[in-house]
């Protein structure tokens, strides 16, 4: 690790189409620069077409699924409440021993906003992070508690879309 690397908390959030893929991107540009990364998604399925490529860089690169089980409209089941409970405490404990310069949570958004992670457990691990880590948040609606503390808050904008003209998710494409 370079001496002048610091970890900062970075924030991909907005309606647009393109959060993961700016998430990906920069792992990909980390594990170019010969950092260790760690992509951790959230509620997501893991056959979508990006995984298939992130475990390819393993194990400079660590990819881990938490709560992809499929989800019923409106309900998160216990089983995915415990997937992402579990998860949490991994991703907990990641931030803080320093092993990986990147770590990226990809739609962590949802477990708060569901009230399956306490906003201020959330808060107090950002905190508590390596200074040497690197945390990149993405999903729809980040807390307001979570735009106060970031370093990086981008948002993705959504002007026009295909879905809106009933255009399904492509693979490869959108998932």
């Amino acid at each position: 690790m370079k001496k002048d690397f610091r970890g900062f908390i970075q924030v991909y959030t907005g309606d647009g189409k393109g959060k993961t893929t700016a998430a990906v991107g920069l792992a990909v540009r980390a594990l170019g620069a010969g950092l260790k990364v760690a992509f951790l998604q959230f509620f997501k399925p893991d056959t979508s077409s990006e995984v298939f490529i992130l475990k390819q860089f393993e194990p400079k690169l660590l990819y881990k699924n938490f709560g992809g089980q499929k989800l019923i409209k409106g309900k998160v089941s216990e089983e995915i409440k415990e997937d992402i409970l579990n998860g949490w405490n991994f991703v907990k404990e990641l931030i803080k021993g320093g092993n990986y310069e990147v770590v990226i949570l990809d739609e962590i958004f949802y477990a708060l906003n569901w009230e399956i992670i306490s906003i201020s457990e959330f808060l107090e691990a950002l905190k508590e992070k390596s200074q040497n880590t690197e945390v990149v948040l993405t999903g729809r609606k980040v807390p307001r508690e979570v735009l106060e503390i970031a370093d990086l808050v981008t948002e993705v904008r959504k002007i026009k879309h295909y879905f809106d003209k009933g255009v399904l998710a492509r693979k490869g494409i959108e998932k």
